[in-house]
């Protein structure tokens, strides 16, 4: 035999809710792993680029102490020709240290490329030869004194002997500028791209977001529609759309301490009709009992089917004797109209009684009062015999 499987509404609830959630996840996991790779290769890109440009300007920095401690040493030696004093020849031998120093950092720097290399191969050979003249000068003019020291200056100064120096230094520093010049740009446009991605990920991650708390507010306000439908019809009798037992007992509780009446009453002859015309007939008289039940009572009041051909009334605010037979009067009056069936007219009374109280009696108790004259006035109805009318 097969099994078949009917989803629950709660579960049919709950699905689209799921499906949105599994969804939000799944997207905003993309979004995190594709944004955070693109942004971390973009970063990636431009600390690179930033490495390089640091690079570039540490490369400047090397040449522009090799110029400038070649420029001291040379300055130092003229000075002290000029003007004899220790400390000329003692900057002379820190400046040819510096520039010697720099000379061979700068060999270092530059190894990631050929014709910089070669360059600066050059340039740490002449900035030695430079440092060992000026080193020799120093020795010189220790031992013999500004006049022997003016003797060696002069043909250094007429020769230009530290050309070659300035030559290498001005191509190395030209081609760094170049250097630093495009990876700026590149440093620049990786910061851009940088901006961009971020851009991207956020606004793609926010329009995610809002899509998403959207798309779940509609889903969580249809919900609850659907949740308030079901409840109320969980609390509706199917075949009248009137309250059923239980719902009945639930909001009598909410006002079982203020003053009411309960109302209890049943069809006279009830069976009569279904087994002369069927159940479709019967159904159809309860319909026709049910609205004119609604239509004698108010707003405020309870009106339930107890179970087959059984109602109660709960008149709300209503503890006055007088005030409630009346009502029930008018009720018998409703219920004795004629009803048209398909094939015939039937007039279907209703033995009814009422039971009032002025608060805290519990809905048993009253029911089991108002059952009481209901039953009462069905047996004093027993010799009569209720019509059943064709048309």
């Amino acid at each position: 035999m097969a099994l078949t499987t009917q989803s629950s509404p709660a579960s049919q609830l709950l699905r689209p809710i799921a499906r949105v959630l599994l969804i939000t996840q799944l997207v905003a996991l993309v979004l995190v792993v594709a944004g955070s790779s693109l942004l971390v290769a973009t970063a990636v890109r431009y600390q690179s680029a930033s490495a390089w440009v640091q690079h570039t300007y540490e490369v400047l920095d090397e040449i522009e102490t090799v110029r400038t401690e070649a420029l001291r040493g040379s300055l130092a030696l003229r000075n002290y020709a000029i003007a004899p004093a220790a400390d000329y020849l003692a900057s002379t031998r820190t400046a040819a240290r510096k520039a010697a120093d720099a000379s061979e950092r700068l060999e270092a720097l530059v190894q990631d490329s050929g014709s910089q290399t070669r360059r600066a191969f050059v340039l740490r050979a002449e900035v030695a030869e430079l440092v060992g003249w000026m080193n020799s000068c120093a020795a010189i003019a220790e031992r013999d004194g500004p006049a022997a020291l003016l003797a060696v200056l002069k043909p250094r100064v007429e020769q230009d002997t530290a050309s070659i120096v300035r030559k290498q230094l001005g191509e190395i520093e030209g081609e760094e500028r170049m250097l630093l010049r495009a990876r700026s740009e590149q440093r620049s446009a990786e910061f851009r791209r940088l901006l961009t991605g971020a851009g991207i990920v956020a606004t793609a991650f926010l329009g995610f977001l809002v899509w998403s708390v959207v798309y779940a507010s509609l889903l969580l306000r249809r919900s609850k529609a659907t949740i308030q439908g079901l409840k109320e019809s969980a609390d509706l009798d199917p075949l009248t759309g009137l309250l059923n037992r239980r719902a009945l007992e639930e909001r009598f509780k909410r006002r079982s301490s203020s003053p009411l009446t309960v109302v209890a009453l049943d069809l006279d002859n009830f069976k009569a009709v279904n087994d002369a015309y069927g159940h479709a007939s019967g159904d159809e008289v309860l319909r026709v009992s049910a609205d004119r039940l609604r239509h004698e009572c108010r707003e405020s009041d309870l009106i339930a089917r107890a179970g087959g051909d059984e109602f109660v009334v709960v008149l709300t605010g209503v503890a006055d004797l007088d005030v409630a037979r009346r009502f029930c009067e008018r009720l018998d009056q409703a219920m004795r109209e004629p009803i048209r069936l398909q094939s015939a007219s039937v007039r279907v009374g209703a033995s009814i009684g009422f039971q009032v109280s002025s608060g805290s009696v519990s809905l048993q108790e009253l029911l089991a009062s108002a059952d009481a004259v209901s039953y009462q006035a069905k047996s004093a109805r027993k010799a009569a015999t209720l019509a059943l009318v064709r048309d």
